[in-house]
């Protein structure tokens, strides 16, 4: 299991000062929400959870609880699962082709049993969307497919930014039972929120002011 500590950290971006001296500890089998205005610095917490960009000051580091050792960044990175708006499928692939795409940069594959099965959990029919390129599926089922990727990772780590963006709401239940789900297994869960649902669904919650 993974915790990630901050310590001390800052962080601005052409002298616009996001995070001043920002310290925090995020525990395995957790959810942690971070919510506050757009621009305060919620996606910019999960980039340097995730060790995507360093900070100015201070330090971001992911520790191997069991262990008590520091992680290095690959070993770290294995570790981890993201959902956030930046992530895209390619458009002229299929789904069930994108999954193998993705699955494969891991070393990780799924038979076409665990497929439909995956489909099933996320409120897919593999039926539905075969043959479908994903340039031509909703953003509601991309948003479903990217749930799919992070629940065939077998991460340690969830970083989720606004991981019920373009869901109804059975879409936005189904992302809060599965993160309660990963953190009773030992999962740190940290998810980027305006939705007063998700909020209320985690364990601690970071509130973040404006820039």
């Amino acid at each position: 299991m993974v915790e990630i500590e901050f310590d001390g950290v800052g962080k601005a971006f052409g002298g616009n000062v996001v995070f001043q001296d920002f310290s925090a500890q995020l525990q395995p089998g957790k959810i942690t929400a971070v919510r506050g205005d757009n621009g305060s610095g919620k996606s910019t917490l999960l980039r340097l959870a995730a060790r995507l960009i360093s900070p100015d000051r201070g330090k971001v580091t992911a520790r191997d609880k069991a262990a008590g050792l520091a992680l290095e960044k690959a070993d770290f990175r294995n570790r981890l699962a993201m959902v956030t708006p930046e992530m895209r499928f390619y458009p002229r692939l299929t789904a069930r082709e994108n999954l193998d795409f993705l699955l494969g940069l891991r070393g990780e594959s799924l038979d076409d049993d665990k497929y439909s099965q995956l489909l099933e959990r996320v409120g897919l029919s593999s039926k539905r969307v075969e043959g479908i390129l994903a340039g031509g599926l909703s953003t509601g089922m991309r948003q479903r497919l990217k749930l799919a990727v992070l629940l065939s990772s077998r991460a340690q780590v969830w970083l989720l930014d606004e991981p019920g963006a373009n869901l109804d709401a059975e879409g936005r239940a189904l992302v809060l039972y599965e993160a309660r789900q990963a953190a009773e297994l030992g999962t740190l869960v940290l998810m980027a929120t305006n939705d007063e649902r998700e909020e209320a669904a985690a364990d601690e919650c970071i509130s973040l002011g404006r820039d």
